[in-house]
């Protein structure tokens, strides 16, 4: 029996090129270190979500646990800070962090689970890196700890805590080795904040002493700066701005973060979370909880709304407390804004049961929920710029997606192995168009974050030469230049260029990012009109055939009405949205 060494991330000290090596996963590849690898002496290990009913299965019980875990938390954190705040109050605050923790812990454990289930024959070894002080992974707040999860190293130390837990009994040797920064992990720490923001909010305090009081706070609502400001101005007060992230020197409390919670453990994967959950805290809950309050105080943010209307800062530590202590203290209501185009749509997805469960009115795009009466079917919040279409226009846009390496949150489509797939099936995709169109005519369109796929150079040298934007143009500019956009996943791209009445055919396999049943239902009319399908190749082979003339397909009466049905539940265009944001304001106050 040889001995295998099992490699848990990119960290390029946790290998031995001269043994056999196991990768957990696809996320141990990155800007490609694997080149110089002999094929002979790796492989990959299979991937547990590949089973998607498992992932569904998954996604449930973090929910029973994650409500279990947050009882035991208010218990200890109200015990911590000697107050007593109510449950929907620490649940605006850490349940971002919370679900996205738990989240993260399970699919990591159930790797290492599947792993040495397949390998209980064989002599595996792994490297130990030793670091001093592994305090500092403590994050000061939620900002930082979801950089932290994107790092090797982070999620190497992880690994690290889940193979010395006893309780696991992971059959394994260890080799030990002195750690070393070779990714320059706190790099991806650094934040960076508009000075244009800063300004603005300096300007809007300074208004406030003018206007005085107020009864409604908007912020980061999606309509726009100016739209946001004339829809302030009409409920006689001043949008807010995100001015960063404060840090705070303060010390860690050892002693209490070694605490366990009390909940009862039915499995040994809720054994390491009683044990650990306080030691993963961040600063913001426990060590800088008042200061963080105090700094609050000096925002000039009113005092006391009666209703806050955002679409994208309940996962900021400083206005998400904001949030927490005006309902707190001042029964102020909470509209929150869809802004994203997967809400309503996936199966299930962790951010969109969370917003809905904190909030007093949701705002979506469209679509409806008879079982939650907080849901408005309000329209598009943001402001879609107008594309006037150009029949002569000669370019296939492309649009293609991007995604962490390390899985960090569950949702229909979470899963490292997903975006592999996705990638090489998009490739297969292109293959199947005509030739002319590749050489002439196609424009991919990467996203421009980039998490070490290389997906670029996965492209060029599976289709040769390509025209490519790397995703640094502005997306609605190239839009405005196609002839047809296709979009290759579900998201907010499709619902967009709908919305816009721009050719649009959408290819997403819905077998690996699973859609609720009314959306997939929805879709059937799409596809009866050659607008999306779930087959790359009856995709390709549609748009060969109406390349010629797409503007005869796509204004075609039949296509249209199944287009403007469809934009009629979820991505709806309303004229008028300040007039009816103000009435639902108004009755909530």
């Amino acid at each position: 029996m040889s001995k295998k060494l099992l490699v848990t991330t990119a960290l390029p000290s946790t290998w031995k090129h001269e043994e056999f090596m196991i990768f957990l996963g696809d996320w141990c590849q990155k800007n490609n270190n694997f080149s110089s690898l002999d094929k002979k002496k790796y492989q990959i290990f299979k991937y547990h979500w590949d089973d998607r009913s498992k992932l569904k299965k998954d996604y449930e019980y973090i929910k029973i646990l994650e409500n279990k875990v947050l009882l035991e938390l208010i218990k200890f954190l109200n015990d911590y800070h000697q107050k007593n705040y109510s449950e929907r109050y620490w649940k605006i605050l850490l349940s971002p962090w919370l679900l996205t923790l738990l989240q993260i812990i399970l699919e990591r454990y159930s790797n290492l689970k599947y792993f040495f289930e397949e390998n209980k024959d064989e002599e595996i070894e792994t490297i130990i890196l030793n670091k001093e002080k592994k305090q500092e992974f403590i994050s000061n707040n939620f900002e930082e700890f979801s950089r932290y999860t994107l790092t090797d190293t982070w999620n190497y130390f992880l690994y690290v805590n889940l193979i010395n837990f006893k309780k696991f009994k992971f059959p394994i040797k260890k080799s030990f080795s002195n750690f070393v920064d070779e990714e320059n992990y706190r790099a991806y720490l650094r934040l960076n904040y508009s000075k244009k923001n800063k300004f603005l909010s300096f300007f809007s305090s300074m208004t406030e002493k003018i206007i005085g009081s107020q009864d409604v706070l908007i912020s980061e609502s999606y309509l726009g700066k100016l739209q946001e400001l004339f829809l302030s101005l009409k409920l006689k007060s001043i949008p807010r701005y995100s001015e960063g992230i404060k840090s705070f020197e303060t010390n860690i409390d050892d002693k209490s973060r070694t605490k366990h919670l009390n909940f009862v453990a039915d499995n040994v994967f809720e054994e390491f979370i009683k044990s650990n959950i306080i030691k993963f805290l961040p600063k913001s809950f426990m060590e800088d909880f008042d200061l963080i309050n105090n700094h609050i105080d000096k925002m000039n943010w009113p005092k006391k709304p009666k209703v806050i209307f955002t679409s994208h800062f309940m996962q900021k530590t400083f206005q998400s407390r904001y949030v927490a202590e005006c309902i707190e203290k001042n029964d102020a209501k909470l509209i929150i804004g869809q802004h994203g185009g997967v809400y309503g749509q996936y199966l299930f997805s962790s951010m969109e049961d969370y917003e809905l469960k904190i909030c007093d009115k949701y705002l979506s795009w469209g679509w409806n929920n008879s079982k939650d009466k907080k849901i408005v079917p309000f329209g598009i919040i943001k402001n879609i710029k107008k594309i006037k279409y150009n029949r002569k226009n000669k370019d296939l846009l492309m649009i293609l997606r991007s995604q962490t390496k390390y899985t960090h949150r569950i949702n229909s489509y979470s899963g490292t192995n997903q975006i592999k797939k996705y990638f090489y099936e998009n490739i297969e995709f292109c293959k199947k168009l005509d030739k002319e169109i590749i050489k002439n005519d196609l424009v991919l369109r990467f996203h421009a974050r980039k998490f070490g796929w290389n997906e670029d150079e996965i492209f060029k040298n599976a289709l040769g030469k390509l025209r490519v934007d790397l995703g640094y143009s502005k997306i609605f500019n190239l839009i405005a230049k196609s002839k047809l956009v296709l979009q290759t996943y579900i998201g907010t791209g499709y619902l967009e260029t709908l919305a816009c009445n721009i050719p649009t055919i959408i290819f997403a396999n819905i077998d690996e990012c699973l859609l609720n049943e009314k959306t997939v239902e929805d879709l059937k009319d799409l596809k009866e009109k050659n607008i999306f399908f779930d087959d790359k190749e009856q995709a390709a082979k549609f748009i060969n055939q109406i390349w010629k003339d797409v503007p005869a397909w796509w204004f075609d009466k039949s296509t249209q009405e199944a287009r403007e049905n469809f934009c009629q539940k979820y991505s709806k265009i309303l004229p008028n949205k300040n007039n009816q944001l103000i009435d639902i304001i108004d009755n909530l106050k």
